[in-house]
C-alpha cells in the first residue's frame, strides 16, 4: 500500500464506524460481537446500523456484557458472529495468538474483524525506545494496564493469516499529538524528530493502528 493511500483517523471508534458501514455486507446475520466493550462506546455505531450488539469484556463494566476470556473458546450462549469488533484488546492478551484462534472459531466465514492496537510503530515509540529503552505504551508501568503483548504489525498479520483471516486494510489511528504546542526547546526538538521520523516512515504515524481482515 502507497503511503497517500493509506487513511488516517482521529479516533478508534470513527475507524470502526466507518468500517462497519464499509463491510455491512459482510454482517450477513447481523450480529457484531464487541470484544472488550468497556462501557458501552460501540454499541450505538453497532445497532443505529440495525446490526445485534453482542458485547463481552474481561472485567465487567456494565451488565449487558458476557464474560469472555480469549484464552478460552467463545461462551456457549455466544450467537456466532459475522462482525467483531476489537478495539485496543489483543495488547492485553496473554496469549495473542490463541486469541485470535478462539475469535476465529467464533466468527461465520465471510465475517469482518475490525481491530485496532497500539503501534510500536510510532515516532514516539522509536525516541523512546532509543531513549529509554523500552516503547513509548509499553513500559513496565503499562504492565497495570495489562500491556503485555508488543502488537508488530507484521505478528499481528501473522497470526490471522494463520487463523484463515485475509488482511483487507491498514489504517493510521490517534495522530491528535501532532497538533500539540510545544511548551520548551526539548518539547520543540522532540516534536521536530517525530516528523522527521514520520516522513521517513508514514506507518510511524498514530499512536494505535487498525486493521480490517475477513475470514476466507
Amino acid at each position: 500500500m502507497k503511503p497517500n493511500e493509506i487513511k488516517i483517523y482521529n479516533k478508534r471508534d470513527v475507524f470502526a464506524d466507518k468500517m462497519l458501514k464499509k463491510y455491512a455486507k459482510n454482517i450477513s446475520n447481523k450480529v457484531v460481537s464487541d470484544i472488550g466493550a468497556g462501557f458501552g462506546l460501540m454499541r450505538e455505531p453497532i445497532e443505529s446500523k440495525g446490526f445485534v450488539w453482542q458485547p463481552f469484556d474481561y472485567v465487567r463494566k456494565i451488565p449487558e456484557a458476557t464474560m469472555w476470556d480469549l484464552t478460552n473458546p467463545a461462551p456457549k450462549n455466544a450467537k456466532k458472529a459475522t462482525g467483531v469488533v476489537l478495539l485496543e484488546v489483543i495488547e492485553h492478551a496473554g496469549n495473542p495468538a490463541k486469541a485470535i484462534e478462539n475469535i476465529a472459531q467464533h466468527m461465520e466465514s465471510g465475517g469482518v474483524l475490525i481491530l485496532t492496537t497500539p503501534n510500536p510503530q510510532s515516532s514516539k515509540n522509536t525516541i523512546n525506545l532509543f531513549l529509554k529503552g523500552s516503547l513509548y505504551s509499553f513500559q513496565p508501568k503499562h504492565l497495570e494496564e495489562h500491556h503485555v503483548f508488543t502488537p508488530w504489525e507484521h505478528i499481528v498479520q501473522f497470526f490471522l493469516q494463520n487463523n484463515g483471516f485475509e488482511i483487507k486494510e491498514y489504517a493510521i489511528i490517534d495522530v491528535e499529538y501532532q497538533s500539540r504546542k510545544a511548551t520548551n526547546i526539548k518539547d520543540f526538538l522532540k516534536k521536530q524528530l517525530e516528523r522527521f521520523l514520520e516522513r521517513r516512515n508514514p506507518k510511524a504515524k498514530g499512536m494505535s493502528y487498525g486493521l480490517v481482515a475477513v475470514k476466507v
